[in-house]
Formats: structure tokens, sequence, C-alpha cells
């Protein structure tokens, strides 16, 4: 049998999503409370790989389950009551053996927020990137449009390998509450570091420091940019997956602070 594991987390506590030998990982922590509930080596699956810093209101995760010795009922109270306090555990339910946390969903949406006035909220400061003066918003809007559809993203992301560039980003979305930009960015699958390499993309062309026309070229041959910038972690929140096979599902709780 395999279970599901749905997850919300601060970022700020750990070193990202994947197992590291000597620090805190989502990964490690899991790996680590599974093998001491079920008495047995547990290796624990991870529906994407977050950098150190980056937040989630949803991720997942899958196990096989090695033995009969915990009922779910107790899995779910054991998890509850064991994770750490930056942890929400959201949901525990068994799902196909086939079943894929990585490959299964049909879409995810980061989300991306940029304090964008001439004063700071501090209480946001965990949770936005805050450029040292206001961003042309015109700019950042023109340059933010672009990333919509199929592009080689070569140069907006770090690609590992032979790992394809040519991605369709199916959505962007800028929302702005009073100084606060919210960002949006939906799509099946996303290179390593895509998204903030796209927001810094979008921040430098607002600030004169790149043109669209550059930021054009580089999307439609691959071409590499003439400078980059890879926009702060702590700004980026995984905000959702999309399972559509799976019935018993919970709503992303609200964020807010936002």
């Amino acid at each position: 049998m395999k279970i599901l594991i749905r997850i919300s987390f601060l970022g700020t506590s750990f070193y990202g999503t994947q197992k590291q030998s000597d620090k805190k990982t989502i990964q490690g922590d899991f790996e680590s409370l599974l093998s001491r509930v079920y008495d047995e080596k547990v290796k624990v699956t991870i529906s994407s790989r977050l950098d150190r810093g980056v937040h989630a209101l949803d991720f997942a995760l899958t196990f096989d389950v090695p033995n009969d010795h915990v009922t779910l009922s107790h899995l779910e109270y054991y998890l509850k009551r064991s994770v750490s306090k930056d942890i929400f555990i959201k949901e525990v339910f068994p799902v196909d053996d086939n079943f894929s946390p990585r490959y299964d969903c049909t879409n995810k949406t980061y989300l991306y927020l940029i304090q964008n006035g001439t004063s700071v909220n501090p209480i946001l400061n965990p949770f936005t990137y805050t450029p040292t003066k206001p961003l042309d918003i015109e700019k950042f809007k023109a340059c933010l449009s672009l990333f919509k559809g199929l592009h080689d993203f070569r140069s907006f992301a770090s690609p590992e390998g032979e790992e394809k560039t040519l991605l369709v980003v199916d959505d962007v979305i800028l929302e702005e509450q009073n100084d606060l930009l919210k960002i949006r960015f939906t799509s099946k699958a996303f290179l390593r570091y895509q998204v903030r390499f796209m927001v810094g993309t979008c921040i430098y062309v607002a600030q004169g420091k790149l043109t669209l026309d550059e930021v054009k070229e580089s999307l439609a041959t691959g071409k590499e940019l003439r400078i980059r910038y890879k926009a702060d972690p702590q700004g980026l929140i995984l905000e959702q997956i999309n399972y559509p096979q799976l019935e018993n599902t919970q709503e992303t709780p609200s964020v807010l602070l936002f």
C-alpha cells in the first residue's frame, strides 16, 4: 500500500525539500519519522524539489508502507504530534501503488511576493522580496507577460544534464494589493530556479538593467541573457498542486497575511 501525505510548511526552517545527509530537510525529516514509527527504513518520494528558504502551502510526499504495524489513523495522529511546528499535516490517505506525487499532477502554481512601495512592512519580510527602491511597475508587467506560453527557458533556469528547456507556462497573473505585488505562475512542470529567474528578470527590466527585446530574443532562441538575476527565495511559495484524479482532497488554506 502507498500512502500520500499532504502538508504545508515554513521554508525558513529547512534546507529545501530534498534529503541531505547533514541538513534539515522535508524529505529527511519525514523519512526519519516514518522509519521510527514503522521500526523499519522508509524511503519517501517528494512532489517537488524546493530550495532552501522557499515555503509551501501545498506539498505532497508518498511512501510504500513497509508493514502492518501501524493503522492509518494512528499514523496521522503520530505525524501531527511529532512533526516540526513549522509543518502542518493536511491529509494522510492511501493512493494507488502507481501514483507519483511528481508526475501525476496536472499543474502547479507558484506565488511570488514583492513589497514594492516606499514603506516596508517588516512583518512581511520573511515572505517577500523588497527592492531598494520601487520598481517601474509598467516595465515589470510588460516583462512578466512575455513568459506565458511555449518558450525556451534555458536562460531562465538552471537546467540539469539533458533536461528539456522548451516548456509551456500555462498562466501568469499579477495582482496588486496596495504596494504588495502577488505574482502567480502556473505550469505542468518548472525547471530548477525557473520561477526565481523569471521574477529576477522582470526586476532587472523594471530597473533598466535589461531590455524587453533581450528577454524576447532569449525566450525565442535559448540564447543566454547578458546578465541574470535569481530573485530571493523567501518571496517564493508553492501555493497549489492539482491532482484531479484524487477525489478526497482539502482546500489549500488561505494566506491570512496576504
